[in-house]
């Protein structure tokens, strides 16, 4: 499956459910998903059926970068936005 473009705020196929997610992000091969309960899948399990247009995929970064310290989609949202920022100037 090709998973070279998947970012936050893609929907993606996950191949061994056959359930469509949208993307809270992609690191190190893994995916984290939208929804609860909180988890990874491995990113070569998903394809891509839908990219986010770009203003979609910081809407969803502002939003979780909202959720508490104890969920991994937060901390990576907050990291992500701060070196967003930071390139911006």
């Amino acid at each position: 499956m090709s998973t070279e473009t998947i970012d936050t705020g893609d929907h993606v196929k996950h191949g061994p459910t056959g359930e469509t997610w949208v993307v809270a992000f992609v690191e190190n091969g893994r995916l984290a998903w939208c929804g609860w309960p909180e988890g990874l899948a491995d990113l070569a399990d998903c394809a891509l059926v839908q990219k986010a247009a770009p203003g979609e995929r910081e809407k969803l970064l502002l939003s979780m970068a909202d959720i508490g310290d104890g969920d991994m989609r937060g901390r990576y949202a907050r990291e992500r936005l701060a070196k967003d920022a930071e390139a911006r100037g």
